[in-house]
């Protein structure tokens, strides 16, 4: 009858050895594959942030682009921002932001801003923003350029976050 016990525990501790390593290895299955998904999530963001910033610290297309014929949003001419370009940028950010994050050639959402106070014709404050900014975003980066904004050297970040 003994002989018959010792079976069947060591039986059961073979079932459990089993589940516990089936445990194990889902657990560094799964962990290891999330780590590699935020990293190309983050990587993907830090792509499409840099394009971006490219894009915007460029003359864009055609040259003296307005809201209704661009194509490439570059904010700047002879090497320094562009009021009209910004002031057109902000407008299309602001009445139809899809469109702008489609110019921008990115899914996720934005935000611009400089070490500056942002002017823009015809609004009486200076605005923190162009796009929009969600403090409780899950990912968030930032790419930073220096460019000349009123003749003065500022820092233009763009924010990219999902």
């Amino acid at each position: 009858m003994e002989e018959k016990k010792a079976q069947a525990w060591a039986f059961d501790l073979m079932v459990a050895l089993a589940i516990f390593m089936a445990a194990i290895i889902l657990f560094f299955f799964f962990s290891v594959n999330y780590k590699a998904e935020g990293e190309d999530i983050l990587n993907s963001m830090q792509y499409d942030g840099n394009a971006a910033a490219d894009t915007l610290l460029s003359a864009g297309y055609p040259e003296n682009w307005d809201s209704a014929n661009v194509i490439i949003p570059g904010l700047l001419t002879n090497k320094k921002i562009n009021q009209t370009k910004l002031d057109s940028f902000y407008s299309i950010s602001s009445s139809n932001y899809g469109k702008a994050k489609s110019l921008l050639n990115t899914n996720y959402n934005f935000c611009l801003n400089f070490s500056e106070p942002i002017t823009i014709t015809g609004n009486p404050n200076p605005i923190s923003c162009i796009g929009s900014l969600d403090a409780n975003s899950e990912n968030l980066i930032v790419v930073s350029r220096f460019t000349f904004y009123k003749d003065k050297p500022v820092l233009l970040k763009l924010y990219i976050w999902n």
